[in-house]
């Protein structure tokens, strides 16, 4: 079975739409904590809540699931969802994670896909989240060669996740919701142009080529 990242692309879009995110990095966990039906809790304080020390309890849960899982409990004949994260993990690893484990609730996971269909969806709902395509497009448009470290400080899209979205076969997403995420960071993105133009590059080892990321992709 073949993983739907055309749907995990739309979806990652239309949740930069719904919650209105307009600056990057784009944090998930925000979002998490404003999604319906969804608790997020940290790996030390479920730790405290059932006195288990929280070493013991990542290892439950397998070498897969260091930086964070979710569980899901019906209540009301509605699902109401878990996500538990590891809070000493740096903060881009944290997002990801978390980002990672909102794509599966967004895309209804629900058990019936195989497992690595399930985490090769979420994987591409992550990436397109924390780098929306039409603010890489504009840093594209606009001819921008920057060290792949100052596009990962300035906007959570370090090279890990722009790479991943290169693998993946190239989707389509609607031009009109791109259009209104472009929108939602206009001001941002103007800001990083301004940024920018004022930055001194003077390392050129490694540039970001977001033209080779972006092949293939039409909007």
């Amino acid at each position: 079975m073949t993983p739907d990242y055309q749907k995990a692309a739309i979806m990652a879009t239309e949740t930069l739409i719904k919650y209105g995110i307009s600056s990057a990095p784009v944090s998930s966990l925000s979002i998490l904590k404003k999604t319906p039906g969804v608790l997020v809790f940290t790996y030390q304080a479920i730790s405290d809540k059932i006195d288990q020390d929280r070493r013991c309890l990542i290892s439950m849960f397998g070498d897969g699931n260091q930086d964070a899982f979710t569980t899901v409990n019906m209540k009301d004949g509605k699902p109401q969802y878990i996500v538990t994260y590891n809070q000493q993990l740096s903060t881009v690893f944290v997002q990801r994670s978390l980002a990672r484990e909102l794509g599966h609730i967004i895309l209804g996971h629900d058990g019936s896909l195989p497992e690595d269909v399930r985490n090769e969806e979420a994987k591409a709902f992550a990436n397109h989240l924390l780098c929306p395509r039409p603010m890489i497009h504009a840093f594209q448009a606009a001819g921008l060669r920057i060290t792949t470290e100052m596009l990962g400080n300035l906007t959570g899209c370090f090279d890990y996740c722009l790479s991943c979205m290169r693998r993946i076969p190239a989707v389509s997403v609607p031009a009109e919701m791109n259009r209104v995420v472009r929108d939602q960071f206009m001001d941002y993105i103007k800001n990083f142009f301004e940024y920018y133009r004022h930055a001194s590059l003077s390392d050129g080892s490694a540039l970001a080529d977001f033209g080779s990321y972006m092949d293939g992709y039409e909007e």
